[in-house]
């Protein structure tokens, strides 16, 4: 039985993966912060309230376990310094109360395939930026292995509930052009994230699991289609209709002094016309595919955002169980 200190419970990727682990028979302990809601963390988990910029906080609750699990961190924020704080710093203390109570355990990070940036030439929003110094704060610790997820999509994620409600209703968007992503199911990542805690063949890597190609907004859409079963019509947006929408999201966080979640820089990563597929070296490491195919996913992810009025059918729900497109 694996002891397995997790961050991120109360979270989308992070509660799919503290599912699977109980499933799978492990000790879960779930770090949250003093203002995080208890009620969120999946049913076995030990929750456990952490300062997570203090390793003094997070050390004790630490002690024996085999496997650090980082899920936690931010994917909006009001300026780089609070992204910085969220992903590195939080990494870094992590990694130093590790490093005093468990020197001997598996660090997992995921970290975000915006690390890497569109074609991998670097990342080119903030966000990307601070996961890229969260993986160089992780290098402190020899025993770890860093995860780049692409865009996570699945049930219970509010960054695409609209787009799947929309979806249900019968009428998507996507940016005009060549543009292209890479993407992952949530539960297949989870179990990826659970899979590489059993593989020594692959500590001190960086690896990215995806579907094997990326994916264009028209097959995206193709794929819709095919899970709901009925056409969808499909608004082409131009590449400076969504730039556009960026500006304006940033002022309109910065009178209100809210967090925006899309900014300039995300639509540039919204707008790429391609991303670096890394599944094949996921594959020859690890052995490892998604197990779930594209269609049969976006259909259980329709079937949890019913437009209203006309409740997802019995037989669409999940039972059990990071950037979007």
């Amino acid at each position: 039985m694996k002891k397995v200190f997790l961050t991120g419970a109360t979270g989308f990727v992070g509660g799919a993966l503290a599912r699977l682990l109980v499933e799978r028979g492990c000790r879960v302990t779930a770090a949250i912060r003093e203002s995080s809601r208890a009620d969120r963390i999946p049913e076995g988990c030990e929750p456990v309230r952490v300062d997570f910029l203090d390793p003094d906080s997070l050390a004790p609750h630490m002690e024996g376990a085999d496997v650090i699990q980082h899920v936690a961190g931010a994917v909006k924020a009001r300026c780089r310094e609070d992204f910085d704080l969220a992903n590195a710093a939080v990494t870094a203390a992590l990694v130093r109360a590790a490093e005093k109570a468990c020197p001997g355990a598996l660090f997992v990070l995921t970290s975000s395939q915006a690390a890497a940036g569109p074609d991998g030439d670097g990342p080119v929003t903030a966000y990307g930026r601070s996961k890229l110094l969260a993986e160089r704060a992780a290098t402190g610790f020899a025993n770890r292995v860093t995860v780049r997820p692409p865009a996570v999509f699945g049930p219970g994620d509010a960054a695409t509930r609209g787009l799947f409600r929309w979806a249900a209703r019968g009428l998507t968007a996507a940016p005009m052009g060549k543009g292209a992503f890479c993407a992952i199911f949530v539960e297949d990542l989870a179990r990826f994230l659970a899979e590489v805690m059993d593989r020594p063949e692959v500590r001190g890597a960086v690896l990215q699991p995806s579907y094997p190609e990326t994916i264009t907004w028209k097959d995206f859409h193709r794929a819709l289609e095919e899970a709901a079963g009925r056409r969808i019509l499909r608004l082409g947006i131009p590449p400076f209709l969504i730039r556009a929408a960026g500006t304006a999201a940033e002022a309109v966080a910065l009178v209100t002094g809210s967090c925006p979640f899309f900014t300039r820089d995300k639509a540039r990563e919204l707008t790429a016309e391609s991303w670096v597929v890394r599944q094949d070296e996921v594959e020859r490491l690890t052995g490892w595919k998604p197990a779930t195919p594209l269609a049969e996913a976006l259909r259980v992810s329709l079937g949890s955002s019913p437009p209203e009025g006309n409740p997802a059918r019995q037989d669409q729900k999940v039972h059990g169980g990071h950037g979007n497109p």
